[in-house]
């Protein structure tokens, strides 16, 4: 087996394993009522703007287009398909081994200028039909956008990607800056129609990108890092998924052993009537005030959604959202109730009893309260941008 063999079977071994996971999350009754009507409906939904394009995004400002896609520029990596095994066995075989990590990182080169492409091909009929440009910049705006894209997957590349926390978060700022730095300038350069720094951009990011990645590129001796990115890479999805699965069974997160909790230290009541009910609200409270993941979950929620409302134009849409929100915080909430209290052994016993379905309510009410207020502010806050600031 050569290196471009073994390169095609880890790629494809890859897929397989995504494959594997969604398939496992979504049966065929999520595939016929909502993955295959979504995708007939957008089908036509795009070909409709081909022919007239919606008056709502006849308010969409030129900087709109890049600000969406400067989200989409961070979170992939070069990738090198390298394994734990190799390390034993390929790092002797130095060319079959560099062979193989060389194609990994063309192949990422290349995935990555498809995604441009498709991503491109998405917002075309605002570029054509309501920004009334050509194609020489719609094909510069791509590619200036995957060399930029290019450039930070390599500086990623070098920083240590198994550092977690806030060491990771201050260490990302200044990539951050200098990625916002560059992309202004590319706007900037787009207004004015200055073909000239466009290409000066464009050669500058893959020039770059291109020389920080060529230790990897070249070397044996990046294994460990290539190992981390390609786990990193790996797990990325399988644990987005999992966590938007509701109903899989996912193995609990190793944490951290203390002689006491940071919260309710001295097991501190919070309710000084000790009634059944409070028991139940008090240990929900402890056990997910507790757990990052149910506060994180929580708040990704009510941000998506408050987000949403305040971004989307039509107001149908904006009240769509709001239900969406709603319901899917219900799940949620209904989930994470059932794992913290329905499915405990020292509580399950006691899940017919009305003080069990007293707390669950009083503790969904108050949350779903909690949330409405949150999208009511959206709303106003939506009002309040519209009225101050014209191009919204």
């Amino acid at each position: 087996m050569n290196s471009r063999q073994l390169l095609f079977k880890r790629i494809s071994q890859n897929w397989k394993q995504q494959y594997a996971v969604i398939k496992r999350v979504g049966d065929w009754t999520v595939l016929v009522y909502l993955v295959i009507p979504s995708a007939v409906i957008s089908f036509f939904v795009y070909r409709s703007w081909w022919i007239q394009i919606p008056e709502w995004t006849r308010i969409l400002p030129f900087s709109s287009i890049f600000i969406l896609f400067f989200l989409f520029l961070w979170g992939d990596h070069f990738l090198t398909y390298v394994r734990e095994a190799d390390r034993i066995f390929l790092k002797k075989k130095e060319e079959l081994f560099l062979g193989m990590k060389r194609g990994g990182i063309i192949y990422s080169y290349a995935f990555q200028l498809f995604s441009a492409a498709t991503l491109c091909m998405l917002i075309a009929p605002l570029w054509f039909k309501h920004f009334d440009f050509h194609g020489g910049q719609f094909i510069l705006f791509a590619v200036l956008w995957v060399s930029l894209k290019w450039l930070i997957m390599a500086v990623k590349g070098k920083l240590d990607v198994e550092l977690r926390g806030w060491r990771s978060l201050l260490r990302g700022i200044p990539l951050f800056i200098g990625a916002a730095i560059i992309w202004y300038w590319c706007y900037r350069a787009f207004v004015g129609e200055n073909i000239l720094l466009i290409i000066i951009l464009i050669f500058f990011n893959t020039i770059l990108s291109i020389w920080l990645v060529r230790s990897r590129f070249t070397s044996v001796y990046t294994f460990e890092q290539d190992l981390a990115i390609n786990e990193l890479e790996k797990n990325k999805y399988i644990e987005l998924i999992f966590g938007l699965s509701m109903d899989m069974e996912k193995l609990p997160k190793p944490v951290p052993v203390r002689i006491s909790p940071r919260l309710y230290s001295r097991s501190n009541r919070i309710f000084k009537n000790r009634t059944p009910k409070n028991g139940f609200i008090e240990l929900f409270i402890k056990a997910t005030t507790r757990n990052i993941e149910y506060i994180t979950g929580y708040l990704q929620i009510m941000g998506v959604t408050s987000a949403a409302i305040v971004i989307l134009p039509p107001v149908w849409l904006k009240i769509t959202m709001a239900f969406l929100g709603t319901v899917f915080l219900l799940t949620w909430l209904r989930s994470v109730w059932h794992k913290v209290i329905g499915s405990h052994a020292f509580t399950k016993k006691y899940a017919a009893e009305d003080a069990y379905f007293e707390a669950k309510k009083i503790v969904t009410s108050l949350l779903i309260i909690s949330f409405i207020i949150l999208i009511s502010c959206s709303f106003i806050m939506n009002i309040w941008i519209r009225q101050h600031f014209f191009f919204f």
